[in-house]
């Protein structure tokens, strides 16, 4: 959205506030330093000192879906017609995705050094996976009818995951805009594992970013020896989705007509798993991972 503000703004969506994403804007919310109300006489004034009629806004911050009480953001329902957009991924790769992407970017000490066990059994600490509870929680903030929910599935977004979202706030030539920047993909499993034991999160960003770049040069060469990105086994894989499925369906029902929310089967029996773990003795684990490593930081730090 900021990378294409100009031609958003041009058709008269607008992405306020000159920022990549609204975190600051929303934990001000949260933490008292500000209300909804006051932001939305801000967004009303930036929305009007524009040449061009502007009919939508558009906020994003993905961390508002952890919150548990959202009804400090009630107040914007008094000068908006808010709908939250609402993107789902199947809960099972959904949890394996969560948990590389904690151990990589370490943003959370509560998780970013968890073993992969132990996550999967704080696993209902992510609340906001149950989707039908969720958007309920919403609409008790909102109203009904306040949640646009899509599917997060490739099968579902067959012009990309761009265009998926912009369809939601009536913008339906998303798959014309360009690319913020690469794609954020999870490391394997036995690289995550690698990255989980390394204190990430306490180097400055700018340093935590290129070390990340690192770990994910090791990343690409194991790769290639073993693609399996798969960590929850078929039978535990099953019960997961098992205990999602009736609120699934309901979404399903209520918002796409049909019994499914998801389309794409889960991964057959026989297709391979990887448990997230070290080589098992020092040799190995100097030349499949330290040695890499510090390669990957030699070629990058020579360039500096």
């Amino acid at each position: 959205m900021f990378k294409n503000w100009t031609r958003l703004r041009d058709e008269g969506y607008l992405y306020p506030l000159g920022v990549e994403r609204h975190i600051g804007t929303f934990n001000n919310i949260f933490f008292g330093n500000t209300t909804a109300k006051d932001v939305s006489k801000t967004l009303l004034a930036r929305a009007e000192s524009h040449p061009v009629k502007i009919h939508t806004l558009i906020m994003s911050d993905e961390d508002v879906s952890m919150r548990r009480d959202i009804s400090a953001l009630r107040d914007f329902a008094d000068d908006f017609d808010v709908k939250v957009i609402f993107a789902m991924r199947r809960q099972d790769l959904w949890l394996e995705s969560w948990w590389a992407q904690n151990v990589k970017g370490q943003w959370d000490r509560r998780y970013c050094h968890m073993s992969w066990p132990d996550f999967m059994q704080n696993r209902a600490d992510f609340h906001w996976i149950d989707y039908d509870r969720y958007i309920r929680h919403i609409e008790d903030v909102f109203g009904e009818g306040s949640v646009r929910p899509y599917v997060f599935e490739r099968e579902q977004m067959p012009d990309g995951a761009i265009a998926a979202f912009c369809r939601q706030f009536g913008f339906t030539d998303g798959a014309s805009l360009q690319k913020a920047g690469g794609e954020n993909i999870s490391l394997t499993p036995e690289v995550s594992e690698f990255v989980r034991h390394l204190p990430l999160i306490d180097a400055p960003m700018p340093l935590r970013l290129r070390l990340i770049a690192m770990a994910e040069g090791v990343d690409r060469k194991l790769r290639a020896e073993n693609p399996v990105t798969l960590m929850i086994p078929h039978e535990e894989r099953m019960a997961i989705m098992q205990e999602y499925a009736p609120g699934n369906s309901r979404v399903a029902r209520r918002f796409f007509g049909r019994d499914d929310l998801f389309l794409a089967p889960l991964p057959q029996a026989s297709q391979p798993v990887t448990t997230p773990q070290l080589p098992r003795f020092s040799g190995p684990a100097m030349e499949r991972l330290v040695a890499p490593f510090v390669a990957e930081m030699i070629k990058r730090f020579s360039k500096d």
